[in-house]
Order: structure tokens, then C-alpha cells, then sequence
């Protein structure tokens, strides 16, 4: 799978709305999707570091 960057806020706004997940661990309903993993990583930090605060 190719990385596009423009999908790194996209999915960090999908798990930051509860709709989409960073890991399997991290699902809180079970029809909630995850973030692939390459892009995983990325939406972490792109999370850590717009951080709402």
C-alpha cells in the first residue's frame, strides 16, 4: 500500500471523531474501523502534536 500524505489529517480527524480507530486495542465499538498501519504511526504523532488543549 502506498502512503499519501494528504490521508495523514484526514484519518487523524476520523479517530479523533470516534469513527475510526489507531489500533485494534484502541476500539471502543465493534463496528469501528482502524487506521491502516503504515499510516499509523503518523496519525499518532500528527495527533500528539495538534493536540486540542
Amino acid at each position: 500500500m502506498k502512503k499519501w500524505t494528504y490521508m495523514i489529517p484526514i484519518y487523524a480527524y476520523l479517530v479523533r471523531a470516534g469513527a475510526w480507530a489507531i489500533s485494534e486495542e484502541d476500539k471502543t465499538k465493534d463496528d469501528q474501523k482502524v487506521v491502516p498501519e503504515i499510516y499509523r504511526e503518523d496519525v499518532a504523532a500528527y495527533l500528539a502534536e495538534h493536540a486540542a488543549g
